[in-house]
């Protein structure tokens, strides 16, 4: 005992150490949850490939950059690092200050600026006296001046200092701490961490701003991994992932989320997994209600009505609906919008406002938790039965409730008491939907009101009611501060029976209302910007009194309002978007706004155009497809003075027999099916013409093209043209071209392009069905093909490759199948026929696979089910790139040169089995010796493994050249195919 006692002091300071070190380090890991993941491959003895780099390490490469860590200039830095809440901003300055400080003697890191101020108040002298103390240690600091920095200014410009200002989250803190930098001697480096951007606007000395992204997939992966599994195993994968993807490369959040998930089984992991975006994991809510805690009330409003009702809609929309909820003098929403992004609480990508997951959660968990706001409770209604009938039931609630977005597709029947809304003062949205019909007509409203509804409400901005059962709007819901009104496949008859006043309202959708019969209610509606009437079968008439008072509406949907003759005569000056397709009564066409840019006639019953039309001088396209009745357009005969005009679609209109002169800035011009005897002459004055399409135009004989006007045409249909019998002077640098199914044509020109290839553009020519083709026109078109670039002659390989093939002058790939098509139609996902390229050892073993697309054609959309009755040969080329990726598999050994090929033909989802591979072969293309050009003189060998037959004897074919990937199909005739009836090469980039 007395021999214990002696050692006891010496026991205790041991503990002391330890226990304070242990804390030291906990405390480091729990601050910086990357340091210990970078830690963790030591402390397990992992031995890590030494060219990897450690999770996150790009990062604090990025950040060196703009800081210059090696100090290579005599300029002064300050580089903000912001982001996020848990992202990983103090643990960048301090690894980027350790580095400096082998540079830099002078340094010091001030913590929790925002911590430090929060709990004792902003106090400048305090912080400037932090700042001082540590730069100057030598120096005893007093306090009681009011400004240290000004005090100690010659003393601090002596050396370059190294400064890390952490979590700054106010202007006057930066002032505080900076100054006017005239303290700071030039070449010292200055980091500034905060989550807020906005304090960092109008601060001129920030030279530069690092926005902290979040970790890559992989290196998510991996830190993750080190916390949800002892032996860094990652057991789940699949779960892993989905863990991973949730948090979004935040590193709080994935070292938080793997320890709460560490040594737990995979049932408990599922069941979390379908909690995330319900129930924030404890650490990660306590690092991210920081930034929430700091808005001002308004900010959270915005704030809570993204995350519950409005993420990842658009921008402007958001704004516009949030706009109302805030009065005169406390800003507008778009300004709050662009602080919460400034905060990192939401991102503006593409125009449209999204939010990390992390933070959708605890929005999400806020709402639910009834946080109060301005407004009142925010409330996210559960979509159940039993909660929603509660929810209603409970009155001393309903002026809190302040959204509802009720899915009616997890939902039984519900009848409604006409009262159930009413004392929802506070209600500002409310949307009725059924997610599991995408486009809601076949989904059912549930929500039953035998008795009518009242809707005493004036806040409500938008109103959203699938199937809405009622024939009007309650008379008693005030519109005054109603935005956006959707009733689609509603029993509605008019909005209202009398007018009411809706200053603000901005999208009205009564689209598929099928009862719907007047527009009763919208004549007040001033600032209206698009009006969806759609498949309003009932709807015989407009009232030119009501649309002609929405002086601001952009956009008018009418289309498949069948019970629609003619349009009122209005003036609507806004008018850009007019939509009458298929009004299959409309029969008189009267321009209503000269200001239309799109104009949408196709499927009606007008028999021609007034000529106003011609004075639309900002219309960019023009629809009069399948306009049965139409036979001229001569009464417009300024269409030519129509400028903007870029798109004209006439097909389907069978009574049409002659073309409008003089319309030279067309870029598409769609024909299919039209009257028309022969090609419009003009048209090869279109200079730029992109599109063409002369489909099913039984009267065309012969087309006749000027190679030197139609420079820019890349795309070019003739399905069905049954009479064609020659093709000829066609574009120089067509891309697309799509016979199928000209069964008289005999003639093609030759050359058939003289397209400039790159590794960019895609080429595609279709012959399939063209029986009568003449064998001279395919070997015109297989020699133009082959002489683009590259003359004849390359080398035979079979099955066994010599070593050391892929050395030399190899330039690419070049492949022949022959399909048999056995009562094959296309079911409109097209077809492609796939080769699989696979390498094996002398003993037959695998060793890798190389899978691409010989040929084949996706389905036109507009085109019927094309059916292929003959047999076809696919003729392919593929670039260096693959067997070039081959090479780098191996670069430390030989290629292998054992290779068999296997063919499949598939229609994008599965095999075609009424598709069977006759015959196969290959062969490599080399460059010609003491030439920059390529041999193609291609010698397949057909004896190499082919899918579903039996090896074959060798035959000789020619190929097409560019460096672009090639790939044909069908050869009609070629000298060693009796069967095979056409030729369609089709040169396609490979991905």
């Amino acid at each position: 005992m007395l021999h214990m006692s002696i050692e006891r002091p010496f026991m205790l300071d041991i503990v002391k150490n330890v226990k304070f070190a242990l804390t030291k380090e906990l405390t480091q890991r729990e601050e910086n949850p990357e340091l210990e993941g970078e830690k963790s491959d030591a402390k397990e003895g992992v031995n890590k490939d030494p060219n990897r780099t450690e999770p996150g390490e790009q990062r604090l490469k990025q950040l060196g950059e703009k800081l210059d860590v090696e100090c290579n200039d005599n300029e002064t830095r300050i580089v903000a690092v912001v982001g996020m809440g848990g992202i990983g901003k103090t643990f960048l300055a301090k690894k980027l200050l350790e580095k400096l400080k082998r540079k830099i003697g002078s340094h010091v890191f001030i913590e929790s600026v925002r911590e430090t101020s929060k709990a004792h108040g902003f106090d400048k002298l305090k912080l400037q006296k932090t700042l001082v103390d540590g730069l100057l240690p030598n120096e005893d600091i007093i306090c009681d001046n009011e400004n240290p920095l000004e005090v100690w200014k010659d003393h601090l410009l002596k050396k370059k200092v190294a400064v890390v200002l952490d979590d700054v989250h106010g202007k006057e803190q930066v002032n505080a701490l900076l100054g006017n930098c005239d303290w700071i001697k030039k070449g010292s480096r200055i980091i500034i961490t905060t989550r807020d951007k906005s304090l960092l606007k109008g601060v001129e000395m920030v030279s530069d701003i690092y926005e902290v992204p979040g970790f890559n997939d992989s290196d998510s992966l991996e830190l993750f991994s080190t916390y949800a599994f002892d032996d860094k195993s990652c057991k789940f994968m699949e779960l892993s992932r989905k863990f991973v993807d949730y948090t979004g490369g935040n590193p709080l959040a994935l070292k938080a989320l793997g320890e709460e998930l560490l040594g737990k089984d995979k049932g408990h992991w599922e069941a979390r997994l379908v909690t995330l975006t319900q129930r924030s994991n404890e650490k990660i809510r306590k690092e991210l209600i920081l930034s929430y805690d700091e808005l001002n009330e308004h900010q959270k409003d915005v704030f809570l009505d993204i995350a519950c009702f409005f993420r990842s809609q658009d921008e402007n929309y958001i704004k516009t609906l949030l706009h109302c909820s805030f009065d005169a003098e406390s800003g507008e929403a778009g300004k709050e919008v662009r602080e919460l992004s400034d905060k990192f609480l939401i991102r503006i990508s593409e125009d449209r406002v999204e939010m990390n997951d992390l933070i959708y959660t605890l929005g999400r968990e806020l709402a639910i938790s009834c946080v109060e706001t301005i407004a009142g409770k925010y409330r996210l209604l559960p979509s159940n039965r039993e909660e929603f009938i509660n929810a209603l039931k409970n009155k001393e609630e309903r002026d809190k409730i302040r959204g509802i977005f009720l899915d009616m597709s997890k939902m039984e029947e519900i009848p409604l008491d006409y009262k159930a809304f009413v004392g929802m003062s506070n209600l500002r949205y409310l949307k009725v939907y059924n997610s599991h019909c995408p486009r809601q007509c076949e989904a059912d409203s549930k929500l039953n009101l035998p008795d009518g509804l009242e809707f005493p409400i004036c806040n409500v901005r938008y109103f959203h009611w699938l199937k809405f059962p009622v024939e009007e709007l309650p008379c008693d819901l005030d519109p005054k501060n109603l935005i956006d009104l959707k009733l689609h496949y509603s029993q509605i008859r008019q909005v209202w029976t009398s007018d009411k006043a809706t200053p603000r309202l901005k999208w009205v959708d009564l689209s598929h209302s099928s009862k719907l019969s007047s527009l009763l209610g919208l004549s007040k509606a001033p600032n209206l910007l698009r009006l969806n009437l759609e498949g309003c079968t009932s709807l015989e008439e407009l009232s030119g009194e009501i649309l002609q008072n929405m002086k601001n509406l952009i956009l008018l949907n009418l289309r498949g309002c069948t019970g629609l003759v003619s349009l009122p005569k209005i003036s609507l000056c806004s008018l850009k978007i007019l939509i009458l397709s298929g009004c299959s009564k409309f029969q008189k066409f009267q321009v209503i706004s000269e200001n239309l840019e799109t104009l949408y006639l196709n499927g009606t019953a007008i028999d021609r155009l007034p000529p106003s039309v011609g004075n639309l001088q900002r219309l960019i396209l023009l629809d009069l497809k399948d306009c049965k009745n139409l036979e001229t357009l001569s009464d417009c005969t300024n269409l030519g003075n129509m400028r903007s005009l870029q798109e004209l679609k006439l097909s389907g209109c069978s009574k049409l027999k002659s073309f409008p002169k003089n319309i030279e800035n067309l870029r598409n011009l769609l024909l299919e099916g039209t009257a028309i005897t022969k090609m419009p002459q003009n048209i090869n004055g279109m200079s730029l013409l992109r599109r063409l399409c002369l489909s099913r135009s039984d009267e065309i004989y012969t087309l006749q093209f000027n190679t030197n006007e139609l420079y820019h045409l890349k795309w070019l249909e003739l399905m069905y043209c049954k009479n064609l019998t020659s093709l000829l002077g066609l574009p120089p640098n067509l891309q697309f071209l799509y016979a199928h199914g000209c069964t008289s044509l005999k003639t093609v020109s030759s050359p058939l392009a003289l397209l400039i290839s790159t590794e960019q553009i895609h080429s595609t020519f279709i012959f399939t069905n063209c029986h009568e083709l003449e064998q001279v026109s395919k070997n015109d078109i297989m020699s133009s093909i082959q002489n683009t670039r590259h003359p004849t002659s390359y080398d035979q390989y079979n099955r066994e490759l010599p070593r050391h093939w892929y050395e030399g002058r190899v330039n690419g790939l070049a492949l022949c199948v022959a399909v048999s098509f056995n009562n094959y139609k296309d079911q409109n996902n097209g077809l492609q026929v796939k080769c699989t390229f696979e390498f094996t050892d002398h003993a037959n073993v695998s060793l890798s696979q190389i899978s691409f697309f010989v040929g084949g054609w996706t389905k036109i959309p507009e085109d019927e089910l094309s059916k292929i009755d003959s047999d076809h040969v696919f003729i392919g080329y593929n670039n260096w790139f693959y067997i070039k990726c081959e090479e780098d598999r191996h670069k430390n050994g030989c290629v292998p040169t054992n290779v068999s090929l296997r063919f499949e033909v598939t229609d994008g989802a599965s095999k075609v089995k009424e598709c069977k591979v006759m015959k196969c072969g290959f062969s490599l293309i080399y460059e010609s010796e003491g030439s920059e050009k390529v041999s193609r003189d291609a010698t397949f060998d057909a004896n190499s493994k082919i899918e579903e037959s039996k090896l074959s004897e060798t035959k000789s074919y020619k190929t097409a050249e560019y460096d672009a990937d090639f790939y044909g199909e069908g050869a009609q005739g070629l000298e060693t195919f009796d069967k095979l009836t056409l030729l369609n090469p089709l040169i396609s980039e490979v991905h």
